[in-house]
């Protein structure tokens, strides 16, 4: 085991519970918000599960401008869904408070790598559970928080008892069951045989990893004809162009430094060259980006450059180098990159970074994580005001998507394909941020125009379209859609606009 590089005395406990005992306050007060963003696609899928248990993707939503089975449009295994399916029809806060449980899961999984790679349990899940994208995920209704937890628990158990000569194969069945709710989870399984290579100890017990995977494509033949990874595989092999690869490449360095890791630390040489790197990187889009892409290239280096372990703790360097590098690679190859993606990655950059800085790292990383979790709260009952306006008007046809889709749609409104026209006299609402898909209308009749207002320009947005940031993805709505790199910053535009006309 790693000495203790920065120490848990009395005053670090006393701050590690007062940090606590606010996020959890925090995390409290934000239980009853509504779905936003990327929610609305998992209660779908949750609505199938609920229907058909046996295929949830059978069921159809419009995700892509056409209505569709979800099978082709939504690129997540079904774990979420049947996790989700004994929750509809609870009241909002019941729901959200459904998805705590993995948070206690990833907190033993975080305390037990903090011990094992920094040589303090609470200043691993300091880092591992205060960092802004973790918070947001504690009680989101996405598939973050199960595929965090049994990451992070998968991942520890498998390193404590290889390292010990144990019993591992169970743990690696437990990060295999990560990629029931994201795929993603798959990019960790090299890790096991690494691990358990630099431990000098049997590989085979690794292939555990493997099984609920294998069992769920057997469920997808029978269930649906075809592999849902396999077809998923294609579905995300559309943004392969250089000019994609570097956009992608310079948001996750940007979302790395700027949501998930704060690099708080004494800069040493190589520390500076990297954010020096990271900043030529990313200023194209700006002196914001460039700042941010500083921050990510000083977060990436220690991994690679073992900054974090003892000079004699080689398989510590070399499984947190791997670990980031496996993370960094599959996003690469993904049609879009967002900040959470990094959820079963960042750790290695966390875990890497040097002791000295540590409660400054947690505590900068909690106070924008707790910001963020208020804000994306805010914005989500200001946009769900506005769609409830709109649905008073009577019911109608729709485009757009996030939480505006899952507010018309439970109010009776069915949304408009692209390219589709309307019947005469139908009303048609149609938002400017939600993603609105590009529909045949004439708009010559307005019966509403409202906004959802911003909030205080001084406070960070994850989602600002005037700052051109955006957490949950490297684009902006358009039209056209405009690329991005930020996670996050201050704007004072509204955070959507909508019109409804009658046709």
């Amino acid at each position: 085991m790693a000495p203790d590089h920065g120490g848990s005395g009395r005053i670090s406990r006393v701050i590690a519970a007062v940090g606590a005992l606010v996020a959890i306050g925090v995390v409290a007060s934000t239980l009853g918000r509504p779905p936003d963003f990327d929610e609305a696609n998992f209660l779908v899928l949750a609505r199938g599960a609920a229907t058909d248990p046996w295929r949830p993707h059978d069921v159809e939503i419009n995700w892509q401008g056409t209505t569709e089975r979800a099978f082709a449009v939504l690129s997540n295994p079904p774990g979420i869904a049947w996790w989700l399916a004994p929750t509809l029809g609870w009241p909002q806060w019941a729901q959200r408070a459904w998805m705590l449980p993995w948070s206690c899961f990833a907190a033993w999984g975080a305390w037990r790598l903090g011990r094992r790679f920094v040589g303090d349990g609470l200043g691993g899940a300091g880092l591992l559970l205060g960092a802004p994208i973790a918070l947001l995920s504690t009680s989101a209704l996405l598939p973050d928080a199960p595929l965090y937890a049994l990451s992070l628990a998968g991942l520890a158990g498998w390193v404590e008892q290889t390292e010990r000569g144990g019993r591992a194969w169970p743990w690696a069945l437990v990060l295999g069951c990560a990629a029931l709710f994201r795929y993603s989870a798959v990019a960790l399984w090299p890790l096991l045989p690494l691990w358990a290579f630099l431990m000098r100890r049997p590989l085979w017990p690794a292939a555990a990893a493997a099984l609920p995977l294998g069992l769920l494509g057997a469920h997808d033949v029978h269930a649906y004809g075809a592999v849902h990874l396999v077809a998923m595989g294609n579905f995300q092999a559309v943004s392969n162009t250089p000019l994609d690869w570097g956009h992608k490449a310079v948001a996750a360095l940007c979302f790395l430094g700027g949501a998930a890791v704060l690099p708080a630390y004494r800069w040493r040489t190589p520390h500076l060259g990297a954010a020096l790197v990271g900043a030529a990187a990313a200023a194209p889009w700006g002196v914001v980006a460039a700042g941010f892409g500083a921050l990510g290239g000083a977060a990436f280096a220690p991994a690679l450059l073992g900054a974090g372990a003892r000079d004699d703790d080689r398989p510590a360097r070399v499984f947190l180098g791997a670990w980031l590098l496996l993370g960094a690679a599959f996003l690469l190859t993904l049609r879009f990159t967002a900040a959470r993606y990094w959820l079963p990655f960042f750790p290695a950059a966390a875990l890497a970074l040097p002791a000295a800085g540590r409660v400054l790292r947690i505590g900068l990383s909690l106070g924008l994580g707790l910001a963020l979790v208020l804000e994306d709260a805010h914005h989500a009952r200001a946009d769900a005001a506005l769609a409830h306006e709109v649905a008073a008007l009577g019911t109608g046809r729709f485009t757009g998507h996030w939480g505006w889709q899952a507010v018309l749609e439970a109010a009776g409104w069915t949304p408009l394909d692209e390219g589709e026209a309307p019947p005469p006299g139908t009303l048609v609402a149609v938002p400017t941020e939600a993603w609105p898909q590009a529909a045949d209308l004439a708009c010559d009749a307005v019966v509403y125009e409202g906004v959802a207002p911003a909030g205080a320009a001084w406070w960070p947005r994850a989602y600002a379209p005037d700052a051109l940031a955006n957490l949950h993805a490297n684009w902006l709505a358009g039209p056209p859609p405009a690329r991005t790199v930020i996670p996050w910053w201050f704007g004072t535009a509204p955070y959507e606009r909508a019109r409804v006309c009658r046709e």
